[in-house]
């Protein structure tokens, strides 16, 4: 709780003193102590110092919701739009939270078709989710609300929907796991214009059959450092991180981790001051939490030209359009017996 402030003292109160001095001496007086007491409630604490005895005690024993009552980042935003009960009946396998914005209602519809798909693999539960943020146009949320009630497959929390919030909108599909499917075994987080092979994904990497992992996070891990170019999409400025280097991060574009690292990371981002860079303020996360990142090189953030025998060896590829998905999911679907 804050403490309550100072109160002013008016040009008509200085005027009952016995004398200018003592006017001048009680306004200074005053000012000084007004500006140690702004000081004690508004400065700010480290993006990336260790967190004390007593976060890590806390983050252990407390609940999300006493946790978040005295966080940094409370990340109190109420739901728009969410499905609740998505994961009752049944732990998935896996989630998969994809980020996505208003307007990319044809990318979403083409990974409802194609590879997200929840029903594709009768042997194995996937849940899939859309994640946005509140649009600052009224018609595309009545819109998301319409096309959430035909396919109850979207979470929206009450932020602003932005490039420089898409740590919120990941770390709500954190939150969400944490809340609703805490019992699934691995999440996929990824983008709307990537194509997931999730043959590969399943069978291959997570292996179904055996033994669910822990503290768990893979995808393409990046070992870089801040730009400093202002016109960069990728700016960070000093006075935000002003270390010169990055700690390993995985590409926002598609990692995988196990589900209890959901929490985790939903607990540790209360305690750590936000960066607008997705996929670095996980990493940053997830050195506080002594979980080391492991590369595969099955996880691209970058375009690849197509061959159906490339893309049944990798597990994510960027910047894939709805019609591309289509014929990718079509050629992986119907051409299983071509040998490579």
């Amino acid at each position: 709780m804050f403490p309550t402030p100072l109160p002013m003292v008016t040009p008509a109160k200085c005027g009952a003193m016995p004398s200018k001095v003592s006017c001048l001496y009680l306004l200074t007086v005053v000012c000084w102590a007004s500006a140690l007491w702004y000081l004690s409630v508004s400065r700010p604490s480290s993006y990336i110092g260790p967190m004390s005895f007593q976060v890590r005690k806390a983050t252990k024993n407390s609940t999300i919701s006493n946790i978040r009552a005295r966080s940094l980042n409370p990340h109190d935003f109420g739901y728009l739009i969410n499905e609740a009960k998505k994961c009752e009946t049944e732990p998935p396998f896996l989630v998969i939270l994809i980020s996505t914005t208003h307007k990319e209602f044809d990318a979403r519809q083409a990974i409802r078709e194609t590879w997200g798909d929840e029903t594709t693999f009768p042997d194995v539960r996937v849940v899939t989710l859309f994640l946005l943020g509140r649009s600052t146009d009224a018609v595309l949320n009545q819109m998301l609300e319409q096309e959430s009630q035909i396919f109850h497959d979207i979470v929206v929390e009450d932020f602003i929907d932005s490039y420089h919030n898409l740590t919120l909108k990941t770390l709500m599909g954190m939150r969400w796991v944490a809340t609703f499917c805490a019992k699934a075994q691995y999440v996929l987080k990824t983008d709307s214009d990537i194509f997931v092979n999730m043959e590969n994904l399943i069978y291959n990497l997570l292996k179904p059959t055996t033994k669910p992992r822990r503290r768990y996070f893979t995808g393409y891990v990046i070992n870089g450092g801040p730009i400093r170019d202002m016109r960069s999409k990728w700016y960070m400025p000093r006075d935000l991180y002003p270390d010169s280097k990055y700690p390993p991060f995985c590409s926002g574009t598609g990692y995988v981790f196990s589900a209890d690292v959901a929490e985790l990371i939903y607990r540790i981002s209360l305690h750590t001051r936000l960066l607008h860079l997705e996929d670095v303020y996980v990493g940053v996360c997830l050195r506080k939490l002594g979980i080391h990142p492991f590369q595969n090189s099955g996880f691209n953030h970058w375009k690849m030209a197509y061959s159906l025998c490339r893309y049944r060896r990798v597990v994510t590829v960027h910047q894939i359009s709805p019609e591309e998905m289509h014929r990718i999911w079509n050629d992986m679907t119907n051409k299983k017996h071509l040998k490579c």
